[in-house]
């Protein structure tokens, strides 16, 4: 999640190839399936810009620069984890990962919550997921579920004359 102010920036804001509505769409649906988010994320953009090659690429790009991070890191410091610098290092990033997702979580909610109840729903989501009554998978099949029966509720009153 961390990454994906990164991505809107560049794919929405910089080269206009998605809208910010699209961006948090390919980011819900990339929440909801098995995997890891941003190469989801990654694939499902790069499918809608490139088709099957573009969402390929995607996948390599968004995925290879972490595994050799991680592989560097892991081999500089192996047998290290418990050093005292390292750790608090390693504590001094939690606040900022935290950070960057709050960021980016609130960035999308201006964008997608555009009435009172959207952010009702997702403040009690949040309350749920907080005080740990709820995890994410069933919040997110909650929130699916809602969103549909809200859809079929509008499409009824659309129709009815």
């Amino acid at each position: 999640m961390a990454a994906l102010p990164v991505f809107e920036a560049e794919l929405a804001t910089r080269r206009g190839w998605l809208t910010p509505h699209d961006v948090a769409e390919a980011y819900a649906i990339s929440q909801s399936v098995p995997g890891v988010i941003i190469v989801n994320f990654a694939v499902l953009t790069g499918l809608r810009l490139g088709g099957k090659r573009g969402a390929l690429l995607a996948a390599l790009a968004v995925a290879l620069p972490a595994y050799f991070i991680i592989l560097a890191l892991a081999a500089l410091f192996a047998g290290r984890w418990e050093n005292r610098w390292v750790a608090a290092a390693l504590a001094g990033l939690r606040p900022a990962v935290v950070a960057v997702v709050a960021g980016a979580a609130i960035r999308l909610g201006r964008g997608q919550l555009r009435s009172p109840l959207p952010w009702l729903a997702a403040a009690g989501g949040a309350a749920l997921m907080l005080a740990k009554i709820l995890p994410p998978i069933p919040l997110i099949l909650l929130g699916a579920a809602a969103g549909l029966i809200g859809h079929v509720a509008r499409r009824k009153d659309a129709v009815s004359p």
